[in-house]
């Protein structure tokens, strides 16, 4: 697979990623996490950017612990 190397904001942060995958696709998860952060952001008492990355990194793993066992539940 190619390297491609992307741009991408994510909170007010801009990162330079590298992904062997689609250049696209990581610019829709960055758009996925930012929002996903502006979101906690305003339910949030917090203003420290490393909180609220963590709080919205709990949240998405937290879903994805839920469509697992849904998943598992459906078989």
């Amino acid at each position: 697979m190619t390297t491609v190397r992307a741009n991408v904001d994510i909170y007010g942060q801009r990162l330079g990623l590298r992904t062997e995958g689609d250049g696209a696709r990581l610019q829709e998860l960055a758009r996925f996490v930012d929002l996903r952060m502006q979101e906690v952001a305003e339910r949030s008492s917090s203003v420290d950017t490393v909180k609220i990355a963590i709080l919205t990194a709990l949240n998405i793993a937290d879903e994805l612990f839920e469509e697992r066992e849904t998943d598992q539940d459906n078989r």
